[in-house]
């Protein structure tokens, strides 16, 4: 690759930036052939000094984002990428390869239409895939993959192989461009199943790494490929049937037959073949997806992930893939992001609700209660409020379908509106217990259903009136006898009372009298013809508050309201407590021989000293 045969003495880190920054440095007057030749010295003099100056990634990286950056990417990135991918077909040593990758891994990085390219890349692929078929030691290779700083060794100190750095290097471009780009199926049969089961195997044995990064790379390889071949099935069958004379419609093939997409996902052909030997690829799929964040790159993994789980749910053979506790584990990822996604990412959010559905009933899950009212209450809350806020058809749709399985059934149930509540949450108000509603005819329809003949119910809340609507009922009982007797003497009169007592004695027999027919009217009154007494004698006069109170001939009574009990008198307050004695007050005695003042406390009781009573005594 080297046409100018330029030796380079570079004794330090200083210098060899100063060195990279030169070559880079374009004159005026440079022609095309002049480019080529800086892009290719550029290459040839990073590699060869990477072991010493570009040992970790981060570094890698920023040498490249400088011949990214210079001029010849500026005004020239279509011929440059033509040239460096020309090397990468030539050349066999591994450290120029491990620049000409990196190179191209991050101009693809920066502008997703150089990965789409399948013609530039399908002469690539298998020799990234010889990269990753290559043989590893974990113990040796732990672990350079991905991390962004630190030296090219492993954790015990040894030197990373550089087949290390490029199969990690050849994963990750694989996973670019099989996330970028639309592969038909042809195009895919270059991933053979024993790839396939390569990448299967590194997962299992990297699982016990320090650094993630590369067994994460291996399962975004694997969920990319998943989707390309899914893609590919998907309009492989509908060429089929378009182009069949029958017009055959969905999965069917020319004959008529039904072909299973799954048939062409080698994916997930050779993962049922390693069913009971592939628990880490399941189990840390959940654990990239519990870990993802908000970024471009996690939102795109997520989908991937979302799209194989959805492929493994529906499998028959493959709906028991997980282990409980990751279900469990899953349901908790899964009432998070539902619940956390914001409206920008409303597709992924529905992503999510269709592989909720059958993560609910078709794997373990349909037999092991997991946090149903939660999930229940997540759905219910991204549909609820239709009236104030705009709901989008897909997620109304997609959630209906979640709640539409029998896992929730029971819990909706108990859900519903029990025996007088609404679905609305309106209270309905029912008749009294007390009532017998099979005395009363269905004649007048309340605003609660409840048919009630006023005129009856009236009639029987007046049975237990007071005794002053006796005057009121006409003709519907017996006529009140003339006033005799006592009665006669209740007028105005200017006589003395001088001669009550003897008006007294000369009626005392009338008033017997008048007192014994009016109980036995009372008596008369109380048991009307064609009237129920049991069903009237627990009859509270407020049992439909609704309706007025009508007495006798249609007229409306005032309805009395309960007595008030008499409202207990609280006792007097508690005397005040004895206010303390003030304290005792010194008082002057005399002088010590030395001239010292003398004092003595003067005594606070309340009984008189001697001085007191004796001026008592005066007084």
């Amino acid at each position: 690759m080297d046409d100018f045969p330029i030796v380079y003495i570079i004794e330090n880190a200083q210098q060899f930036w100063s060195e990279l920054e030169d070559i880079l440095h374009i004159p005026p007057n440079a022609t095309l052939s002049s480019l080529d030749a800086t892009v290719k010295r550029f290459v040839t003099f990073a590699a060869s000094y990477h072991e010493t100056f570009l040992q970790s990634p981060l570094q890698i990286e920023h040498a490249c984002d400088l011949v990214l950056d210079s001029e010849l990417f500026a005004f020239h990135s279509e011929r440059m990428c033509e040239i460096l991918g020309d090397e990468a077909l030539t050349t066999t040593d591994p450290h120029t390869l491990l620049i000409l990758y990196n190179v191209l891994l991050l101009h693809g990085r920066r502008n997703h239409p150089f990965l789409r390219s399948s013609k530039r890349w399908q002469p690539l692929i298998p020799l990234l895939m010889d990269h990753v078929l290559v043989a590893m030691d974990p113990d040796v290779e732990d672990t350079y993959a991905g991390s962004s700083s630190g030296p090219s060794t492993g954790w015990k100190g040894v030197p990373i192989p550089i087949e290390a750095k490029l199969r990690s290097l050849a994963v990750r471009l694989l996973y670019e461009v099989c996330r970028a780009s639309k592969m038909s199926i042809a195009d895919l049969k270059v991933f053979t199943d024993k790839f396939i089961d390569q990448l299967f195997e590194l997962v299992e044995h990297t699982r016990n790494m320090h650094d993630e990064s590369f067994n994460y790379s291996v399962i975004k390889l694997l969920v990319a490929l998943n989707e390309q071949f899914m893609v590919a099935s998907l309009k492989s069958g509908h060429h089929q049937s378009s182009g069949h004379p029958h017009g055959h419609h969905g999965h069917h093939g020319p004959h008529g037959q039904h072909t299973d997409p799954e048939e062409h996902n080698r994916v997930l052909s050779v993962l049922k073949k390693r069913a009971g030997s592939s628990q880490t690829f399941g189990e840390n799929m959940i654990f990239m997806l519990n870990r993802a964040g908000r970024s471009p790159e996690d939102l795109v993994m997520q989908l991937l992930v979302l799209k194989i789980l959805y492929i493994l749910f529906t499998t028959k053979d493959m709906c028991e893939y997980f282990y409980t506790n990751d279900l469990c584990v899953l349901v908790d990822v899964f009432l998070r992001e539902i619940v956390d996604l914001d409206e920008e990412s409303e597709s992924l959010r529905h992503t999510y609700l269709r592989v909720l559905h059958p993560l609910l009933t078709k794997t373990q899950l349909r037999n092991y209660p997991y946090k149903r009212p939660q999930i229940l209450r997540a759905l219910e809350q991204l549909v609820e409020h239709a009236a104030i806020r705009d709901l989008d058809a897909t997620t109304q749709r997609l959630v209906e379908r979640c709640l539409g399985g029998e896992w929730c059934v029971h819990l909706r149930d108990k859900a519903k509106p029990s025996s007088g509540v609404t679905a609305e949450g309106r209270i309905e108000r029912t008749a009294s217990p007390n009532i017998a509603h099979e005395n009363i005819p269905a004649t007048l329809t309340s605003a609660t259903g409840v048919m009630v003949n006023r005129a009856v119910l009236n009639r029987q809340r007046s049975l237990k009136g007071s005794r002053s609507a006796e005057n009121l009922r006409g003709g519907t009982g017996p006529q009140k006898p003339p006033a005799r007797g006592i009665e006669q003497l209740r007028h105005p009169t200017n006589e003395s009372t001088s001669s009550l007592p003897g008006v007294a004695v000369a009626t005392a027999d009338t008033s017997r009298v008048a007192t014994i027919k009016r109980q036995e009217r009372d008596r008369a009154s109380s048991h009307p013809p064609n009237v129920n007494t049991s069903a009237t004698q627990n009859l509270p006069p407020h049992a439909h508050p609704a309706l007025p109170l009508l007495g006798p001939g249609g007229v409306t009574r005032k309805k009395v309201p309960p007595p008030v009990p008499a409202r207990s008198r609280r006792s007097p307050p508690a005397p005040p407590q004895k206010r303390r004695k003030p304290p005792a007050v010194p008082v002057h005695v005399g002088r010590t021989n030395s001239g010292a003042s003398i004092t003595a406390i003067a005594s606070s009781a309340s009984a008189p000293t001697i001085g007191s009573m004796g001026q008592v005594a005066k007084i």
